[in-house]
């Protein structure tokens, strides 16, 4: 969740990137968020030296930062550009907006010693390391792929894809792979061990990428193929054949 989406600042609102209070208020009353559940609060500086926001980084060791050498910006005629390094510093907890506040002072105090940038506050839902191996629905998979390009992953850059589709029989899910194979999903297989309730499951690994459209399109192609087997979609995830062998081992 992007509790703070960054828009045009109008006078007669609060810019919720630096407007702390206004932002838990948004987060409280707007949204219902129940923020006694951590989150993830990211305090984003930007500078021309990539250089520069590395060795900031390194003076917030209690913090974890992620460093862009460059982030794709689309302006509001729709042309794509290459903007300025970035450095985001994530405070993930149930934080309180004294807690924010102060933060975000020593990123605005950090930003007028160094000559960077400091563009405010964002909030997102923050994601266990558990619950990012989860099977997901479409809908899941939509928002979680919005919650990589809100940490920085940039449109249409590589991104694995992998859809599990459940049946009854071997022999039916092993003939839903072949038929996946000719409809242009050259990397479907069947899984001849079934699961704790019998049913065997068909895998099918694809070279994606960080676009919504082109995942949902995947996915009504796979369904329609899917409908005349009778196999149901048990989840989608983001993750390549050989990261999906290591996570299974461990």
């Amino acid at each position: 969740m992007n509790a703070s989406p960054k828009q045009p600042h109008r006078s007669s609102e609060p810019d919720l990137a630096f407007d702390i209070d206004a932002l838990f208020t948004h987060l409280v009353e707007d949204l219902e968020v129940d923020l006694s559940f951590p989150m993830d609060w990211t305090f984003t500086l930007r500078g021309d030296s990539l250089q520069q926001l590395k060795s900031i980084a390194e003076t917030l060791e209690e913090h974890k930062c992620e460093l862009q050498e460059s982030v794709e910006e689309i302006d509001e005629k729709g042309r794509l550009s290459q903007g300025r390094p970035m450095l985001s510093v994530v405070k993930t907890g149930a934080l309180v907006p004294s807690e924010v506040k102060k933060i975000a002072d020593r990123m605005q105090t950090i930003a007028e010693r160094t000559g960077v940038e400091y563009e405010g506050v964002e909030v997102f839902d923050s994601i266990e390391d558990d619950e990012l191996f989860d099977w997901m629905s479409l809908d899941d998979a939509v928002w979680r792929m919005r919650h990589f390009s809100d940490s920085g992953l940039n449109p249409g850059e590589e991104l694995p894809w992998a859809f599990l589709l459940m049946g009854d029989t071997l022999p039916q899910m092993q003939t839903f792979a072949d038929a996946l194979v000719e409809g242009g999903f050259g990397n479907s297989q069947a899984d001849e061990d079934p699961d704790e309730d019998g049913r065997f499951g068909v895998f099918v690994f694809m070279d994606g990428s960080n676009d919504e459209e082109r995942l949902v399109a995947a996915h009504k192609q796979i369904m329609a193929i899917a409908t005349k087997h009778d196999a149901e979609l048990e989840g989608i995830q983001f993750l390549s054949e050989e990261d999906f062998v290591d996570v299974s081992l461990d």
